[in-house]
């Protein structure tokens, strides 16, 4: 009997199983995304992604014999959901202790009326055992009714207040209304690069930049003219992040709420 070429998707998953690191119970080809990019790129990149994310058909597999071997469970998967559509991915995890697999997999689908064909392969025969087969929601929170373009953009304009770097500046006019000094900084650092966030405190302003390289040219305006002031400008310490997404925001307000307090005390 002639032996069959694997497909591109068994390679894919092989490749990713072999490589995976022993810690992880994940069998299933990992994420890779781009790198970060900037201004329209950016958003244009995510907008691709959640488009992506969108065609997907997740469906949920249960009922399956868990002491099966990742690769035969992958392989029988595989050619009862090709009559679906595309097989685009799975996600079949096993015990980290036992070794055995996970009661549960996910296989992803692409394909027109591929979600509404995979149900009705519910009760299938895998192995000797009946399979339950249910359509799982698409991954992302998507249910906001939101665009993609709209969703793209909200996630670009988080990421880059979440990446950004700043500045410490003193010397200008504190006379001014906060508004004024917010303005007047944003078209002193204009140049610097994209500006992602100022916060005027009483004693300071805090000035944030996203691109790289922003920082270093900001640092260079230290010592120049800003409405008949002299402005010197510091860059802040880059905290490390400390298990959460929101670590170096949290930072960010601390540094003014701080400062803030430091300014009441003296006050007083």
């Amino acid at each position: 009997m002639e032996r069959s070429e694997p497909s591109s998707g068994l390679i894919d998953f092989l490749n990713a199983s072999t490589e995976r690191s022993e810690s992880s119970s994940r069998v299933s080809a990992p994420y890779t995304g781009k790198r970060t990019l900037y201004g329209d790129k950016y958003v244009e990149v995510m907008k691709q992604y959640y488009d992506y994310v969108k065609s997907r058909i997740r469906i949920g597999v249960e009922g399956y014999d868990t002491s099966l071997e990742p690769i035969d469970l992958y392989r029988a998967l595989e050619s009862l959901f090709k009559t679906c559509g595309e097989v685009h991915n799975m996600e079949i995890r096993r015990d980290r202790v036992t070794k055995a697999l996970q009661k549960s997999c996910i296989v992803i689908l692409r394909g027109e009326g591929a979600g509404d064909k995979a149900l009705q392969l519910n009760g299938s025969d895998i192995g000797g055992r009946k399979i339950v087969v249910t359509r799982l929601p698409p991954g992302l929170d998507l249910s906001t009714g939101l665009s993609t373009d709209v969703l793209a953009a909200r996630n670009v304009a988080h990421n880059k207040r979440k990446y950004s770097e700043g500045i410490s500046v003193t010397g200008y006019d504190t006379s001014l209304t906060k508004d004024d000094v917010k303005n007047a900084l944003t078209n002193h650092f204009s140049t610097c690069g994209e500006i992602t966030d100022v916060f005027v405190l009483n004693s300071r302003a805090l000035v944030y930049f996203y691109e790289q390289g922003s920082n270093n040219r900001a640092l260079q305006l230290s010592g120049t003219d800003l409405g008949g002031c002299t402005v010197v400008v510091k860059a802040l310490p880059y905290p490390k992040p400390k298990g959460s997404a929101w670590t170096r925001l949290r930072y960010r307000f601390r540094s003014a709420t701080l400062s803030t307090i430091t300014g009441w005390a003296h006050q007083m």
